[in-house]
């Protein structure tokens, strides 16, 4: 069984009735047969538990969340502090009549100016103090920084790296020290056929039509008949799907893509 799609080990894994008698859900049948039971669907499969810990929502700030958050409110205090000393120096400067109006004559005269005045005024001074505030307190730094993650996260699609959350970018970029444990890791862990030989004859990729129809006929009904793997296209213009083990997969792929084999229609017509 091959359970790479759960542990990452390209080593395939016996299993049995005595020792490991259990199947996963997600891992695939390299080589033999076997009746099985299904004793759990669903989120109770070892498959479903992984995953929903992976999709759990994770409320933890992220490094750079945390200082952004601590900016913020570093920004919003000072402004606060900012825009209540602009209110008191406005407040007395107009109180004592050091403030003038467009015509050159002081706003505030003790016993002249009127209530309404005084209260036009004031308003005026308490509106630029609160636009202080508002202009102060960074609303669209998280949209900024939302918006460089994700192009940063197209930037890595670009270069064949899937990311799933936006949060990945920072850390990615944060790295100092990647650590990877074996070839598998670096490679497609895929083999694949390189040279193809009809007797003493070496074929060059591509240029099978100068070998004897009856010799790929051959050759087809013996790929598909002597293999326990399988090709399965979920549609038509899907790629193919490989089962088996990896030598199997590599003829198989190879009988595709270069010998155009129908799996299915050879079967039946040898039956």
């Amino acid at each position: 069984v091959d359970e790479s799609s759960m542990t990452g080990e390209s080593d395939h894994v016996e299993v049995n009735s005595n020792q490991n008698p259990f199947l996963f859900s997600g891992t695939k049948v390299a080589d033999g047969y076997a009746q099985m039971l299904v004793t759990s669907v669903g989120m109770n499969t070892t498959w479903g538990e992984m995953m929903s810990s992976i999709s759990q929502d994770n409320s933890e700030q992220t490094p750079l969340q945390a200082r952004l958050n601590k900016l913020t409110s570093s920004i919003g205090k000072l402004g606060l502090a900012v825009a209540f000393l602009v209110l008191v120096v406005l407040l007395i400067r107009y109180f004592t009549g050091n403030t003038q109006d467009e015509n050159g004559n002081r706003e505030f005269i003790a016993g002249q100016t009127t209530g309404d005045d005084i209260i036009n005024s004031v308003v005026g001074i308490i509106a630029a103090a609160v636009t202080i505030v508002v202009v102060a307190i960074p609303e669209g730094l998280p949209l900024a920084v939302t918006l460089t993650l994700a192009y940063s996260m197209k930037k890595m699609m670009a270069d064949q790296a899937m990311v799933r959350k936006l949060s990945a970018c920072e850390t990615m970029g944060s790295a100092t020290t990647i650590c990877t444990d074996k070839t598998g890791t670096l490679t497609m862990n895929q083999m694949k056929v390189t040279k193809f030989w009809v007797g003493q004859d070496s074929v060059a990729e591509n240029t099978y039509s100068s070998v004897s129809k009856f010799v790929l006929d051959l050759i087809q009904d013996a790929v598909a008949l002597n293999t326990t793997g399988s090709v399965y296209r979920p549609s038509s213009g899907s790629e193919y799907e490989f089962s088996g083990s990896p030598t199997e997969k590599a003829i198989l792929s190879w009988a595709v893509s270069q010998l155009n084999i129908d799996m299915e229609e050879t079967k039946k017509s040898c039956e």
